[in-house]
């Protein structure tokens, strides 16, 4: 599925227009499911999910791994746990996320889980990057 990029201008100096892969995704949970705008990251080894998601959804994290993940904003901990997830005109998908308390994250689909099973094929040139699900 072909989707375009989104552009938005940032609250900086430059007055550009940044443009991001981004594509609107389901989560579930017990208590129905979220939509959310999710960046297709390939800098992110893991899936992120902000922990405030798992809240609104009932996803209980007390029996989930935890963990710890080093970005930009320093260390953060993190709760690994299995959740069903569903990008905009994709297959329901079953993947490893781990949930973080952070201002800045909202949803990141990174390389564990999302990128092993989708191909993405990032064409910014033509403001444009294509995601298609592959068998595991």
């Amino acid at each position: 599925m072909k989707y375009q990029y989104i552009s938005y201008l940032p609250e900086d100096i430059t007055g550009k227009f940044i443009r991001r892969p981004m594509v609107v995704v389901d989560i579930f949970g017990p208590k129905g499911k979220h939509r959310e705008l999710a960046l297709i990251d390939s800098g992110a080894d893991r899936t992120l999910i902000n922990i405030e998601i798992a809240s609104v959804l009932g996803i209980d994290l007390s029996r989930a791994k935890r963990g710890v993940v080093t970005g930009v904003t320093g260390q953060q901990e993190i709760f690994v746990i299995d959740v069903e997830l569903q990008p905009e005109q994709l297959s329901k998908i079953k993947i490893s996320v781990s949930f973080i308390k952070s201002d800045f994250v909202g949803v990141l689909l990174g390389e564990d889980g999302f990128f092993d099973t989708h191909k993405i094929k990032f064409e910014k040139d033509h403001n444009a990057f294509e995601i298609t699900s592959v068998k595991k």
